[in-house]
């Protein structure tokens, strides 16, 4: 003990005399950064975040407001909580089939909303417009070399985005159109309302500079969704002929760009890079409609003509120098506290010189060092500054490439390990992610190439109108529709233009490489999302084109072979799901053996005299004689696991519902808490899943308690029961209550149908069920009865896939609309291959 205070008392005056030293002595660095901040200043650089006002007017709020509030197609947020669900399905040996179709929804008049659907639908709609959102539309699907697919053009819009991107993930309809429209119809109101503030004036955003490079840009993630819903929605609305609505999103997906003034952010310039090559898309596809009005045409030029990409990307590298040196400073401003290292020097003398020397540096690095970054760090940010500036001058990216860190920005490189170079460090690499493996100024000057190919497919869109035909050359568009000739901004050459055999062209850049194609675009492969883009050492050279469309044979030709490769990916996908389902079943029913030996090892060492030391007391009696019934007891002296012991009485009125009956009596048993079945082992509500749902717990005749449980939501085969009961009337202290669980009991589940609630759909538009058969074909017909018990209506049908999915449009077999918020149904299921056949209640 008088060592280690020797060793504190040490350790305390080196710390002070080492402080002392630093304190007094002259500081050099902070001299130098003084000197540094001066001469920027002197030369026109800003250096602090008060310099920078990013604050925005009360009618820019309301419009940024309007912007981001968007539902974005309704439920999409709730997705990831269904998107869980469904993985927990398919960890508990369930594999999902396709959930319940979209019917179409009646046109909504704008202020007004659907209703909503019962709360046992929005798992489904949720999970419906989750995926719809997440997939998206692939604007540009590329047939071919230089052709692409109309989208809006065809009848059916099948699901296209791969087959299952994660388990339990359903695929969705073979045509999306109806999805796609309930979709949007769900925030009809709040997606006009942000069409309308996109268009109706300048985008800004009220942020606070203050913070730095640690700014909350909440908004960002906000604009990339509606643009891409926008898009979307436009081509909806030309799918359905509503041009007026298609021009009001083709305006507003447009105007995302060229009305937002972005705030001085790396990540916020991204974004609208992002978002230009989305609104580029969506302007392809709206333009490959005919008639439209050249003062329409117009207005969507000039909105195109007049954004400047480069003009305030120096104002990034300002911002981030002042955001730099705000981290310096408040490392230093932060309190260091050394009465720990005494404290620990004191328990542990072993790590005392460690801890003293962590606490010199960082003393050392405070006084000396933090100098030394912030200098290092306005001067860092001053060479990006310039480096920009005389980028954006340059007129073509061939030239501006050829600069220092145009294409590959040089790290800041701190002499000490800092927290402040950890956050660079993390920026960069998040840039770098968010830039898809190209440089920031890479990203703008592809964002200026689809910007000139707008313009000049807009000019030519204009010229056709005016003189029935696409001119030979771009030239003949000046000065009618053009100030000059357009130029590639690429390599400064024209803009590549051919006109093909079928009346249509092909306009396009060399793209980043600089090298030409042909005109060759971006192949997507198979399952690829939308949006998706070449990545890092994945870049695969093509040029950025203005395609064609592709003629009906080349669309035909290219969904054959989509799918072709589809069904492989699904046979192959169907195995490895089959193999793992196969893997859960083979755990769960090691589970099963384990409780049924331990039942009979439980029942060997029962007590002849019922009662075994280490019992439950509950009130200070033993929980059997409160549980016990003595009515049918007689003069036995059941123990708690006899009484808990689970006996099946009778399957129920229909197959798929077992009843089970223990001599506990139900008037005690309710009063004190309750009892219900657990099923293979699952005791808790976390990894019970939907094991065993669909219970009950009535009262017999003689007053024991009889189980009901609705099996057909488990899979077919043995199962493990037990009888559990909590002692508790207090459902939110059930963690802290008496639990006690019975013997397994063996139950055999022959079940021809399994379900899943989180497939079974009801709402105003229809009815749709669900349900998987141990066999691939299967005969079906399908009774719909009101709660009352009258027949509402008779669905026949046959599947070969083992999957049974029927849609009810609500038309009763009087031709009656049913409407009624309560239905019951009983299927009636015949496997050929091996005769069985079974009546079950279903959902």
């Amino acid at each position: 003990m008088k060592m280690r205070r020797i060793i504190t008392f040490g350790l305390a005056a080196l710390v002070t005399a080492a402080a002392a030293l630093l304190l007094f002595s002259r500081n050099s660095a902070k001299t130098a950064l003084e000197e540094t901040r001066r001469a920027l200043r002197q030369q026109g650089f800003k250096i602090d975040l008060a310099e920078f006002d990013l604050s925005a007017s009360a009618e820019f709020h309301a419009r940024a407001a309007a912007l981001t509030n968007a539902d974005l197609a309704g439920s999409v947020l709730r997705g990831p909580d269904i998107v869980r669900r469904a993985q927990g399905q398919f960890m508990k040996g369930v594999v999902t089939a396709s959930p319940p179709a979209a019917q179409p929804s009646t046109r909504q008049q704008p202020g007004t909303r659907p209703s909503p659907p019962p709360s046992f639908a929005l798992h489904e709609l949720a999970l419906r417009n989750a995926t719809l959102m997440q997939e998206k539309l692939d604007l540009m699907r590329a047939v071919g070399s230089n052709a692409a697919l109309v989208l809006w053009k065809q009848d059916k819009l099948p699901d296209r985005s791969g087959p299952y991107p994660w388990p339990g993930r359903p695929q969705l309809e073979e045509d999306l159109w109806p999805a796609l429209r309930a979709a949007f119809d769900d925030d009809r109101e709040g997606l006009d309302a942000a069409c309308y503030a996109a268009i109706s004036g300048p985008i800004r955003f009220d942020l606070q500079a203050r913070h730095g490079i640690a700014m909350l840009l909440p908004h960002l993630a906000r604009l990339k969704g509606l643009s891409q819903t926008l898009g979307s929605r436009t081509v909806l609305e030309l799918h359905d002929g509503n041009r007026d609505a298609a021009w009001t999103n083709l305006l507003a997906s447009s105007r995302l760009i060229t009305a937002w003034d972005p705030e001085p952010s790396e990540i916020s310039h991204l974004v609208r890079f992002a978002d230009t090559t989305l609104a580029y898309d969506t302007a392809w596809q709206a333009l490959q409609a005919d008639g439209w009005p050249d003062d329409r045409l117009a207005l969507l030029q000039r909105e195109w003509e007049v954004v400047n990409f480069f003009r305030s990307l120096p104002e990034t590298e300002s911002f981030a120098r002042a955001s730099a040196a705000r981290l310096c400073q408040q490392d230093r401003q932060e309190p260091l506290v050394s009465t720990y290292i005494f404290k620990e020097a004191f328990r542990s003398p072993r790590n005392a010189w460690y801890r003293l020397t962590d606490h010199w540096y960082r003393i050392r690095y405070r006084h000396h060092g933090s100098y030394e970054d912030e200098r290092a760090l306005l001067l860092y940010y001053r060479d990006c500054e310039l480096t920009v500036r005389r980028a954006v001058q340059a007129p073509t990216w061939a030239e501006m490439r050829l600069l220092p860190g145009a294409t590959n920005a040089l790290p800041f490189q701190s002499k000490y390990r800092s927290r402040v170079q950890t956050l660079l460090n993390m920026r960069q690499m998040s840039g770098g992610f968010g830039g898809r493996g190209q440089s920031f100024l890479g990203r703008a000057a592809e964002a200026e190439a689809r910007r000139r190919l707008i313009v000049t497919a807009i000019a030519l869109q204009r010229y056709r109108g005016r003189h029935g035909g696409y001119p030979k050359t771009l030239q003949a568009l000046v000065p009618e529709l053009l100030p000059s000739p357009p130029v590639d901004f690429m390599d400064g050459k024209p803009l590549r233009y051919q006109l093909t055999t079928d009346g249509h062209f092909v306009l396009y850049s060399v793209g980043m490489d600089c090298v030409d194609d042909g005109g060759t675009m971006i192949q997507r492969r198979q399952g690829e999302p939308y949006g998706a883009m070449p990545f890092l050492g994945n870049q695969r050279a093509a040029d950025l084109v203005w395609p064609r469309p592709a003629s009906p044979m080349e669309v035909q030709a290219q969904n054959e072979a989509d799918d072709r490769q589809a069904a492989v990916e699904r046979a192959t996908l169907a195995k490895s799901l089959a193999e793992a389902e196969r893997q859960v079943e083979v755990g769960r029913q090691a589970i099963i053996e384990k409780l049924l030996a331990e039942a009979d090892a439980r029942k060997a060492a029962e007590p002849s005299s019922g009662q075994r030391s280490g019992e439950p007391i509950y009130q200070g009696r033993p929980l059997r004689e409160l549980l016990r019934n003595d009515k049918t007891a007689g003069t036995n002296n059941f123990t708690l696991d006899e009484l808990l012991t689970a006996r099946q009485v009778t399957n129920g009125e229909y197959d798929g519902t077992a009843i089970f009956e223990v001599p506990v009596s139900y008037d005690a048993a309710t009063n004190i808490g309750r009892l219900h079945l657990v099923v293979d082992g699952h005791q808790d509500a976390a990894s019970r899943g939907e094991e065993g749902e669909g219970q009950t717990c009535e009262r017999a005749t003689n007053g024991n308690c009889l189980l009901g449980w609705t099996s057909t939501y488990d899979p077919p085969g043995r199962h493990a029961i037990q009888a559990e009961f909590i002692a508790t009337k207090d459902e939110a202290k059930e963690e802290s209550a008496h639990k006690y669980a019975g013997p397994a009991v063996l139950f055999v589940s022959t079940n021809l149908c399994q379900f899943d609630a989180a497939f079974d759909h009801f709402d105003g538009r229809g009815v749709t069920l669900y349900a998987r058969l141990p066999e691939s074909n299967g005969v079906y017909t399908i009774e719909l009865k009101a709660p009352a018990g009258a027949q509402v209506k008779t669905l026949k049908g046959t599947t070969s896939n083992g999957v049974i999915k029927v849609h009810w449009n609500m038309i009763d077999d009087r031709g009656q609309r049913f409407t009624n918020d309560t239905l019951d149904s009983v299927f009636q299921v015949t496997l050929p291959g091996s005769g069985r056949s079974q009546k079950l209640k279903g959902p």
